[in-house]
């Protein structure tokens, strides 16, 4: 496995996770799937972190199989 495919890995774990804050937030539970109490806001942010992750790991994906 190498560098690109660990980022195309990881960013599609973050973008299930990003999913799930929504389901969660749309849900108005204050708990993350773990348990953590963060509220109906903080179900937003992290989602919005989240993507932010899937994105960023998918962009780093493209640049590493590019210079390959």
């Amino acid at each position: 496995m190498n560098g690109s495919q660990i980022a195309l890995f990881l960013s599609g774990l973050f973008f299930g996770g990003a999913i799930d804050h929504i389901i969660l937030e749309l849900k108005r539970s204050e708990l993350t799937a773990y348990g953590v109490r963060s509220g109906v806001r903080g179900n937003w942010a992290l989602a919005a972190l989240d993507f932010g992750l899937a994105v960023a790991g998918y962009v780093l994906h493209q640049r590493l199989r590019r210079d390959a």
